[in-house]
């Protein structure tokens, strides 16, 4: 009998243990969603006050509305030099962006919404048309320079609303608030590399300004993915400073998570889950961050755990790239296996006619080049006329390979990646083949 009651105290200890941890793990997720709805608001809901204008009222849909352009159109009657135009256009730029957002959330007609939208479409082109105009630069006229920073801060908020309303528009507006994205992004370069032609200036700019901006302890990388945009956007001679204000903001963002708790890294987790945007590029970034912990020298046992966090996101930004197929109306593609690209960056490109997701590819951490020859040794002035030395033949001179790669090829062959170059390099054979090797070495 004392056996039984032993027995049954112990399982009902346990029930309430259990329950109570249950609890206490439903509560966590909760706040793990709770925190991560409010940096999402912070970072992709921007509000009237955010662009300096106030809350529309009268909006496109209404018999009215046309009073309200009427209004702008004397406005800029009354001002004058192509600057003070410009700024002008901004503000209306602005006022359109808000009308867009409000429509969409009172959900109105998408016929109504598309319509609104090709007004803010039309308005941006008409900044373009005034900052034309503008004559000096940046670097010449400090009105010009005070002009380019409000721009730049502005336009950026504008792509996060922008991407944040393809995900609640009707899907009957949604190709024209994609449109309306990709096009603002294309003026948004052109008019920012009209007014500064400095390279470092441009870095610079859209450091500290990004820097600047309100936001959650997240917002990092929802600014990357902005810069990731505008590089695809700019022409080749300035790419390198995107670049180079991308490695900047990902530092920031590399070394706010290793300071973060446990929790918050939990909390980042979720939110590159679900803030909205393209999640080819929150994959890129994703796989970046993860490169640059895995460069961390002796990590703290707490890195490799979050390392760990990233990957399991990495498989769910996958999974929501393969939803998102079914909007774009693109072919079947499939998720890589879960063994693939373990040891190196998983890349997702899009097709520029279509937009679809291509297959995903893997980037090597490490990666090489095939030795160059070395072209021989011209030799010097013989002693004796008429006597010519010939030169000794030169090896070929092999790379500097990271220390991980020294020891020998076990680390680089026999895993499913062709690293035949590297292999040979060294010393040692590949034991892969042409079968063996996946389909994008072959």
């Amino acid at each position: 009998m004392t056996s039984l009651k032993v027995f049954l105290l112990s399982f009902a200890m346990l029930f309430v243990f259990g329950m109570t941890f249950a609890q206490e793990v439903a509560e966590a997720k909760e706040e793990i969603k709770e925190v991560v709805a409010e940096a999402m608001t912070l970072d992709e809901d921007i509000q009237p006050q955010d662009l300096e204008v106030s809350k529309p009222r009268l909006l496109p849909d209404s018999p009215f509305y046309f009073l309200k352009n009427w209004g702008r159109w004397i406005r800029e009657v009354f001002v004058f030099t192509p600057m003070k135009k410009a700024e002008l256009r901004m503000k209306f730029a602005n006022e359109k962006l808000m009308e867009v957002k409000k429509l969409i959330e009172k959900k109105k007609d998408p016929e109504i919404i598309k319509k609104a939208t090709e007004n803010y479409q039309q308005e941006v082109e008409r900044i373009k048309n005034r900052v034309d105009k503008i004559k000096e630069k940046a670097k010449e006229n400090s009105q010009v320079e005070s002009f380019l920073d409000k721009f730049i801060h502005q336009q950026t908020l504008h792509q996060k609303l922008l991407q944040k309303l393809e995900t609640q528009v009707p899907p009957q507006a949604f190709e024209k608030i994609k449109e309306a994205r990709e096009e603002h992004l294309e003026r948004f370069q052109d008019m920012m590399l009209k007014l500064e032609d400095r390279e470092e200036k441009i870095t610079e700019k859209l450091n500290e300004i990004l820097e600047k901006q309100k936001g959650s302890q997240f917002k990092n990388f929802k600014n990357l993915e902005v810069l990731k945009g505008l590089e695809e956007k700019v022409p080749e001679e300035a790419k390198e400073a995107i670049k180079k204000a991308q490695e900047n903001v990902l530092k920031r963002l590399q070394g706010d998570l290793e300071k973060m708790s446990s929790e918050d890294q939990d909390r980042f987790k979720e939110y590159t889950e679900k803030i909205s945007g393209e999640k080819e590029k929150h994959l890129e970034i994703l796989e970046n961050l993860k490169s640059e912990l895995r460069a961390v020298p002796k990590p703290p046992e707490s890195l490799k755990i979050f390392e760990k966090k990233l990957e399991e996101g990495k498989v769910k930004i996958l999974e929501k790239i393969e939803k998102k197929l079914e909007k774009l109306n693109c072919p079947p593609w499939a998720l890589p296996a879960p063994e693939f690209c373990k040891r190196g960056r998983i890349i997702v490109e899009k097709a520029p006619e279509t937009g679809c997701p291509l297959p995903p590819k893997c980037i090597i951490p490490g990666e090489i080049e095939a030795p160059k020859p070395v072209p021989p040794i011209s030799p010097e002035k013989p002693e004796e006329p008429g006597i010519i030395e010939v030169p000794k033949p030169v090896p070929p001179a092999l790379p500097v390979l990271p220390e991980k790669f020294l020891p020998g090829c076990k680390n680089l062959c026999g895993d499913g990646i062709c690293q035949e170059i590297v292999c040979l390099a060294i010393g040692c054979p590949c034991s892969e083949t042409a079968e063996t090797c996946p389909e994008d070495c072959k």
